[in-house]
């Protein structure tokens, strides 16, 4: 069957040659039957002997031009291959549950012998430990099935992101991985001004760090464990864009006047409008502009119909100054349409939130649409506009005391979830390496145009299919460095030399596009190799079946 299978898929009836050479291969075995029968000569028993000989000399040549093949079990050779900081302990471990039949470091690649093994098939699995795999050895792994299990050292990053272009006064948000070997204190820090921190407990941990962008241009930060720089991440602040406040207030305070001088300080426009009177108001303007942006109110202002008018046209709004959580989130949700809904947690008057932050015993339940604002009971709800929602007491006293720091990061915290929509907006994560593909993200285009310049070269963007605002670019970038990007932005691209963050994201761009599974799958796997006779082996057998013909006259039978 195998046969008839190998000449059904030889066999091209188009081809003259091969309907040819058939019909001689079947002449000849006719030919070969008829002249020993009619040969009348010799014995019985020698015909059938001389019959088997030349039907074994014509099955041979058959065979020849079938060219036939089949195939063998063969179990597949898995090596794991570890970088040189992964510790020989760790591998004798997971060796002892994969149980690999060899185990070398990834100075294997040099050697003529393991890249000879890697071509010719002999290893045909690979599992790969750790990071630190250079672009030239994972080339050289194309013909292999390919696992890999990632490790990093103690107290060094295994993962990180951040946003490469962010806006003055944005929130920079910092996410990342650490395998701590103790517990201790992660931090963030410019110069030598703490902008973030948090304990980090022994193990291996997730974290985020947070800090208002206070530059703007090029800024670099770096990482701090305890007081071990573990890397710099730079990145690009843009020019802030001004928006316009209006603040609706039963009457004014602390709170609210503190917040309308820090924003107009931020080179915002702020309006703010108190009741001194049933029919006075007090008007204030800081920085004079047009229509507000986004509405500040409190409790007693939810009805008024400039909030909702707000809300109908879209505009963010931000309750403040709640002193009865349950009773407002029920106006709130009865004005506005929201789905606000709170439960106590303390019987106190406020509770601590910490850095020194007081707010009122409550917290929220969750419900379609919501969000909180990282670090704060504060919340947001998505309806027709997004509508805010603060249970802190008071942070004026953070700004009174000198700790200007932590009073922007609470208000840039919030405020950034209520922003207006930005016109020309350009998103890129960081860290940038070059060598690595990189994607560039741009919405709410103003211009539609048909390509932006990376330096000097032109880039075509492609828009998206739903949203003609938007649009992406990928590109690798070839050199490290501040790089342009159309005038005024820049993205910096890291050199691929800094292993610690380098490795991980190599090997996962690399395994997402050989689109393989990441998990440890099995040691070893049974395949199926095909094999077919040698040249040499046809040469012997021609060989043997004309020297056994050339000799059965010679034996007399």
């Amino acid at each position: 069957m195998t046969v008839f299978n190998h000449f059904l898929f030889s066999f091209r009836s188009s081809d003259p040659l091969h309907w040819m050479l058939a019909i001689l291969l079947v002449a000849l075995l006719f030919i070969q039957v008829w002249l020993i029968v009619g040969n009348r000569g010799i014995s019985r028993r020698r015909k059938w002997i001389r019959g088997f000989l030349n039907v074994g000399l014509w099955l041979v040549l058959v065979s020849y031009f079938l060219r036939l093949e089949w195939n063998v079990p063969h179990r597949s050779k898995a090596v794991l291959i570890a970088d040189p900081d992964v510790p020989s302990g760790f591998l004798n471990e997971l060796n002892d549950s994969l149980r690999l039949e060899r185990m070398v470091r990834a100075t294997a690649f040099q050697s003529s012998t393991f890249r000879k093994q890697l071509v010719d098939g002999s290893i045909d699995s690979v599992t790969l430990v750790g990071s630190g795999f250079s672009p030239d050895a994972l080339a050289q792994l194309s013909r292999q099935t390919v696992r890999w299990i990632p490790y990093s050292p103690p107290d060094r990053i295994q993962f990180w992101q951040w946003k490469g272009i962010v806006r003055k006064g944005d929130l920079q948000t910092v996410r990342g991985s650490i395998q701590s070997s103790h517990s201790q204190r992660l931090k963030l820090r410019f110069g030598e001004q703490t902008l973030d921190s948090l304990t980090i407990p022994m193990g291996y941990s997730t974290f985020q760090l947070q800090f208002p962008v206070f530059s703007q241009g090029r800024t670099e930060v770096e990482l701090v464990l305890d007081q071990k720089p573990l890397d710099t991440l730079r990145f690009f602040a843009r020019k802030p864009e001004p928006v316009t406040y209006q603040f609706l207030l039963d009457y004014p305070d602390f709170e609210s006047k503190t917040l309308a001088d820090w924003l107009g300080k931020k080179g915002n426009s702020v309006q703010l409008i108190s009741r001194v009177s049933r029919d006075i108001s007090n008007r204030v303007q800081i920085n004079r502009a047009a229509a507000p942006d986004v509405l500040i109110t409190d409790p007693g202002n939810v009805t008024n119909p400039a909030v909702k008018k707000a809300v109908a046209q879209g505009k963010p709004v931000l309750l403040i100054n709640s002193s009865d959580p349950e009773a407002d989130s029920k106006t709130l949700n009865q004005a506005l349409g929201t789905r606000w809904r709170v439960k106590k947690i303390a019987n106190e008057a406020t509770v601590s939130v910490g850095n020194g932050l007081q707010a009122l015993p409550f917290q929220f339940v969750e419900a379609p649409n919501q969000f909180a604002v990282w670090g704060y009971p504060v919340a947001v709800q998505k309806t027709t506009a997004n509508i805010g929602f603060s249970l802190l007491s008071e942070t004026y006293p953070l700004k009174l005391s000198g700790d200007t720091l932590a009073y922007d990061r609470i208000w840039t915290a919030i405020l950034a979830e209520l922003q207006p929509g930005y016109t020309n907006n350009v998103q890129v994560d960081a860290p940038v390496f070059a060598g690595l593909r990189t994607v560039v993200r741009f919405n709410n285009l103003m211009a539609k145009p048909p390509s932006v310049r990376l330096g000097q070269e032109p880039i075509r963007l492609t828009y998206s299919a739903i949203n003609e605002l938007s649009a992406e670019l990928s590109y690798t970038f070839g050199r490290s460095g501040w790089q342009s990007l159309q005038d005024s932005l820049e993205i910096y691209v890291d050199s691929p030399g800094r292993k610690t963050s380098y490795g991980n994201p190599l090997l996962g761009a690399y395994m997402r596009a050989r689109s393989i599974e990441t998990e440890v799958a099995k040691a070893a796997v049974l395949r199926s190799l095909s094999v077919q006779i040698p040249d040499w082996g046809w040469f012997l057998l021609f060989l043997g079946c004309l020297t056994l013909l050339w000799l059965e006259p010679k034996f007399s039978i």
